[in-house]
């Protein structure tokens, strides 16, 4: 699977012994077709998430997560593709932060070290540092990221801070409105971010409403660095037609460029790259007048 690998978000309805239908649905009660793997992350769409996470399997995905720091033990339901778990925020900031860093796990801790009165330490606690998950995939996932804050779910963060910081992050929602989520990070800051009643009653607020506007607020006030990762030597920028999905070139309209990990990319071109050459230039300059 690549960024722009199409994923279906038609309807679901999985069975499983012992357990109810379940029939996951998207936020806007709208099912979107043939989607982009990477327009699914920035728009939130739980249908086809959860037909990605079928084919991969549930099992593997719980071991992955467990990789990247979570410890907690999660559910095997299929519903914990779409985060049925509970799970406190800090074990979710340790997943995140392996993410940041490049697939690097850092155990997080909240003492660093014990001082004595004069500033002499007592006791500190080494740094542990452990690559987990190839850099390339992640950069990948941190690039899509990104589309979440630029165009997706989290647009809206741009009222607290700005584009040109590049963050990377992802809101949650669940069902009812009873949890609002959203983790996040910078070129320097991650921050992790969950609001919630204590009696589990429903807040009335999504990630982005919620969650989202407290994260923003607080990583405004830390004058957070612009979020550049950086390029594994096996990533290539490729032109891609978002309409096919294929191979495509400047010349395509609305082309745009994504991060593949080499020898992923679609070889198969796009009817855009097909076109004459009159249609071909006619196009390029309007791409060219609309940036």
């Amino acid at each position: 699977y690549t960024l722009a690998t199409p994923l279906d978000d038609s309807p679901l309805v999985w069975h499983e012994r012992g357990v109810k239908d379940w029939a996951p649905n998207n936020y806007d009660k709208q099912f979107h077709g043939r989607v982009p793997l990477r327009t699914s992350l920035a728009e939130s769409y739980n249908v086809a998430t959860v037909r990605l996470g079928l084919i991969l399997g549930v099992d593997k995905i719980i071991a992955k997560a467990h990789l990247l720091g979570i410890e907690q033990m999660l559910p095997t339901y299929t519903s914990i593709l779409l985060g049925s778990g509970s799970l406190p925020p800090i074990q979710v900031a340790q997943m995140y932060q392996t993410l940041a860093s490049g697939g690097f796990r850092t155990p997080l801790r909240a003492i660093r070290e014990i001082l004595t009165a004069n500033g002499a330490p007592l006791q500190q606690y080494p740094l542990a540092v452990e690559q987990v998950v190839d850099p390339a995939p992640i950069y990948l996932l941190t690039n899509a990221m990104q589309d979440v804050v630029q165009e997706g779910t989290a647009k809206n963060l741009s009222q607290y801070l700005s584009p040109d910081l590049h963050v990377a992050g992802k809101t949650g929602t669940t069902e009812d409105l009873r949890d609002s989520w959203f983790a996040g990070y910078t070129g320097d800051k991650l921050a992790v971010v969950w609001v919630g009643r204590d009696d589990n009653r429903p807040t009335g607020l999504t990630g982005a409403s919620g969650a989202m506007t407290v994260w923003g607020d607080i990583l405004a006030k830390l004058n957070p660095e612009p979020l550049n990762p950086p390029v594994p030597e096996n990533i290539e920028q490729v032109w891609i037609d978002p309409q096919s999905h294929l191979l495509a070139d400047q010349t395509c309209a609305g082309a745009i460029q994504l991060p593949f990990i080499r020898g992923s990319a679609p070889t198969d071109k796009a009817p855009c790259m097909t076109q004459s050459p009159g249609t071909a230039i006619k196009n390029w300059l309007k791409r060219l007048f609309e940036r």
